[in-house]
């Protein structure tokens, strides 16, 4: 079996890591992957969104209200990733926080992430309009995407490189991890939205490979549609749940 690096000792920028059985790797992917689903499918978007609809509908409150579940969910998430490196003696920065990017990569994602801000918009809302909820959703959102990011984009997908996986297979897999719980709006699932996560999170996966595995480019489309799109964007989530009954 390959032994991780003892806690405290970080590889310099740029040095060599070992590469992962297939066994380890999975075990840390199927992990990850449980606690995304468990709390962000689970907790966030099949029992929250259902309680905030049921109580306050879908006003701009009950966004906001959403928005600080899925923040204190992401939390959860954040705290994970850490852990996980900590304990192998690694931090965020062997996941590509930080690491250089093609500026090219750069310019796809902040395209990408206009786009997907502008389909946000044609389903509803008007994107000049503002409310006091919507400062603290542009900022939460900022949040969000950064756990997201380096528990699917990060994690999971440095260890499926470690191992040897595909790059397919790992857009594959990480577009249908985020996929899975996307498509859980309140206590029904729709396989539209899970669909269209799958195709949208994967071509995230493909910017970040593109990128030279930075979370840069990623981030920034991510961070783009919180960041442009809320409230909005979590309103949508209410809506999701109000359509089907």
């Amino acid at each position: 079996m390959m032994q991780w690096k003892k806690i405290g000792r970080l590889p310099a920028p740029g040095g060599s890591r070992p590469p992962l059985s297939r066994a380890e790797a999975w075990r840390e992917v199927g992990l990850a992957v449980a606690v995304l689903w468990a709390v962000l499918g689970g907790a966030c978007f099949f029992a929250g969104a259902q309680w905030v609809y049921d109580s306050w509908g879908t006003s701009l409150n009950a966004a906001l209200i959403i928005d600080v579940i899925f923040l204190a969910g992401v939390l959860v998430v954040i705290g994970f990733v850490w852990w996980r490196q900590r304990l192998h003696g690694e931090g965020l920065r062997e996941l590509g926080w930080g690491r250089p990017t093609r500026g090219a990569a750069v310019a796809v994602a902040v395209v990408y992430g206009l786009a997907w801000v502008a389909m946000s918009y044609a389903r509803g809302g008007n994107p000049l309009a503002w409310s006091w909820q919507r400062p603290i959703m542009m900022g939460v959102g900022v949040i969000l995407a950064f756990g997201e990011e380096i528990a699917v984009r990060g994690l999971i997908l440095d260890r499926l490189e470690r191992c040897g996986t595909g790059r397919l297979v790992q857009i594959v897999t990480t577009g249908a991890v985020m996929g899975v719980y996307h498509g859980v709006v309140g206590h029904h699932v729709w396989p539209s939205y899970m669909i269209s996560s799958f195709v949208l999170f994967g071509l995230l996966s493909a910017l970040y490979m593109y990128g030279r595995r930075s979370l840069t480019p990623p981030l920034i489309a991510h961070a783009m549609t919180h960041f442009l799109g809320d409230p909005t964007l979590m309103r949508g989530i209410l809506y999701g749940v109000a359509l089907a009954g």
